[in-house]
């Protein structure tokens, strides 16, 4: 299950004070590519729109990263 767009997971996972470890190479591609964007800009809009983007990014690949959505709801 893909925690709500209000969860704390994923204001974590943009700024990377959550630490997922995934053998999924898109994944890891996203994170990087969030994070790069959260230390140029790390204003509230640009942080709520890149955890909107990850959270679509899980939506669309759910069946794909059933171990990571796991590791990032607890």
């Amino acid at each position: 299950m893909i925690p709500p767009p209000e969860h704390p997971c994923w204001t974590q996972l943009v700024t990377g004070a959550r630490n997922l470890r995934s053998n999924n190479l898109s994944f890891n591609m996203l994170l990087f590519t969030i994070r790069l964007r959260y230390r140029n800009d790390p204003s509230a809009e640009n942080l709520r729109e890149l955890c909107q983007h990850a959270r679509q990014f899980c939506l669309k690949f759910e069946t794909l990263l059933t171990s990571e959505l796991a590791a990032l709801g607890n």
